[in-house]
């Protein structure tokens, strides 16, 4: 065996100039490793250059899909059976083919291909399915989709490392028969406009822009999804609602939109605010002009996600409110790295009482906040995970333990 990297064909349904959140991670990681002398394949839908930044891109037609379930489930599969015939005439003994979880279940359609083809699997594991649909739609969901969990389950186990976002995540992995051994724990990282933090002038451009230049913002950044709880967020603005010093702002879109407006309409949440997502160039400015930002999700899904979003609120240098599981793997890096608290998806109050006593102390949140910096040096830079992926990647992590961080 040589030192030579092998070749690494990265499988993803959305990829530059896509703005998804994927293809913006997958861009990022493919682009680092080709800068770094890695021979970089990426097989993604749509059409466009074959060639950018030193990735070979192979497109299969198609685009980024939008629409209601049968249309979404349409498209997907033929994503996938056009991405299977592409691996198929490409892959060749000694790659290693990386599928993310766009399509869900991506990568229990390829391994096969791969493995015929003689290349090594690695999966990336964005998301946990069909356990997440389990969770959202209930038991007899469950049921229908075992024969689904069950391939998956096979692809896992035939791979020769399963990457997952956090420990959680990869404690699941390990229930469903993959040692662990070939389990290894790489977070994603916060976008690289995040590197550098913005200057003063540009976050009190971006407040004065808000009109928000007088309030204390406590700022929820991103998908809107499913898996994402805003309960107490609402109790808390209610709490909150005749001290106009606070303002809740909601930046970015998603499955949930609509029911969080609606709540707030309901109750009459004048403190609650909306706006688009911002762009990749001004989320810098964008994350920083809050004082404060929520990170939220559903107990249930402990285990089957990880909110991304953590990395670049801990980038932006603001201390986290984090609303879901209290003995978590992130509540409990929120104490380990003093950076922020968290509370149950119930406390309401609890977290309006957090809002109101930051909103009092402001040296204290701004130690909080120079904690955040530092948690994101250590463990959500592209610099670290580009590092990680390097030693799961080359030709000797087919024969040794790769292990979980």
């Amino acid at each position: 065996m040589t030192d030579t990297p092998p070749r690494i064909i990265f499988v993803n349904r959305v990829y530059w100039p896509a703005q998804a959140a994927t293809a913006q991670l997958l861009t990022d990681l493919a682009e680092g490793l080709a800068g770094r002398g890695w021979k970089v394949h990426v097989i993604a839908a749509g059409d466009g250059p074959g060639l950018h930044h030193g990735v070979v891109i192979h497109r299969t037609g198609g685009g980024e899909q939008h629409g209601g379930l049968v249309s979404r489930t349409v498209n997907y599969t033929r994503f996938i059976r056009r991405a299977r015939r592409q691996l198929a005439s490409l892959a060749q003994p000694g790659d290693v083919v990386v599928p993310m979880t766009d399509p869900p279940l991506l990568g229990a359609a390829l391994t096969g291909t791969a493995r015929a083809r003689g290349a090594r699997v690695v999966h990336w594991i964005q998301d946990i399915y069909p356990e997440i649909v389990t969770a959202h739609l209930g038991v007899l969901a469950g049921l229908f989709l075992w024969p689904l969990r069950r391939k998956r389950d096979a692809a896992w186990r035939a791979a020769d490392c399963c990457v997952t976002l956090g420990e959680e995540m990869a404690g699941t992995v390990a229930r469903h028969g993959v040692p662990g051994g070939r389990i290894a724990v790489v977070p994603n990282w916060a976008p690289r406009e995040l590197m550098a933090e913005p200057g003063a002038v540009a976050v009190a451009a971006h407040r004065a822009a808000w009109g928000y230049t007088d309030k204390f913002i406590v700022a929820y950044s991103g998908n809107l999804g499913r898996v994402h709880e805003f309960n107490a967020v609402i109790g808390a603005a209610d709490r909150l609602k005749n001290r106009p010093e606070f303002v809740f702002l909601f930046i970015g879109a998603g499955a949930r939109f609509e029911e969080v407006r609606s709540a707030a309409r309901a109750r009459g949440l004048e403190n609650i605010r909306f706006l688009p997502p911002a762009p990749r160039e001004q989320l810098a400015a964008a994350l920083a002009a809050a004082d404060a930002h929520l990170v939220t999700l559903r107990p249930e899904f402990a285990g089957l996600v990880y909110p991304s979003k953590l990395a670049g609120v801990l980038a932006a240098g603001r201390p986290v409110l984090f609303v879901g599981p209290l003995g978590g793997e992130i509540a409990r890096l929120l104490e380990r790295e003093r950076c922020g608290l968290a509370v149950a998806p119930a406390e309401g109050n609890r977290l309006a009482e957090i809002v109101a006593q930051w909103q009092a102390s402001p040296a204290a949140r701004a130690q909080q906040g120079r904690q955040a910096r530092a948690a994101y040096e250590k463990h959500f830079t592209l610099a670290a995970a580009l590092r990680r992926w390097e030693e799961i990647l080359r030709p000797a992590g087919a024969s040794r333990q790769v292990g979980l961080l």
